[in-house]
């Protein structure tokens, strides 16, 4: 009986080993192409709509509105997850009007914001599933 319940913790404890590394193989990073262009450019022509008012078309911010662009914007999204940042676009932007971009919205202006940071665009566009944008890394450039 020892045996037996030894060797099940044993294959437990494999399993739990392998799940694990598994996890952390399906954490992506914005350096490896999560939007596509095409979804880039929906997100610009949103930024200008929503966005630029207060963020200027530049992305540079004025006063107290903070850039999108460069590495102040890096610095403060680094180690959070692209899920936080479509959040906080679609919760909490246009400043005059929250919510009102849909989280479909918000993940093409994150694209675009994206990209606007040199992060290379893919293939496939960035879901607008919060479960598969919160494996996505925001980090300093490779």
């Amino acid at each position: 009986m020892t045996v037996q319940l030894s060797a099940v913790v044993c294959v437990m404890a494999i399993l739990g080993m392998t799940c694990g590394l598994h996890a952390q193989d399906t954490t992506k990073s914005i350096w490896d192409g999560v939007y596509s262009s095409a979804q880039a450019d929906r997100g610009k022509e949103l930024f200008l709509d929503n966005c630029a008012k207060c963020h200027q078309n530049t992305l540079e911010g004025m006063d107290v509105i903070p850039p999108l662009k460069g590495s102040h914007f890096m610095s403060d999204w680094a180690s959070q997850s692209v899920a936080e940042l479509v959040s906080r676009v679609h919760t909490t932007m246009p400043m005059d009007d929250p919510g009102k971009l849909s989280t479909k919205s918000a993940t093409d202006v994150v694209a675009y914001l994206l990209q606007q940071n040199d992060s290379p665009a893919g293939k496939t566009e960035l879901p607008a599933d919060p479960g598969i944008q919160g494996q996505i890394l925001i980090d300093m450039a490779k």
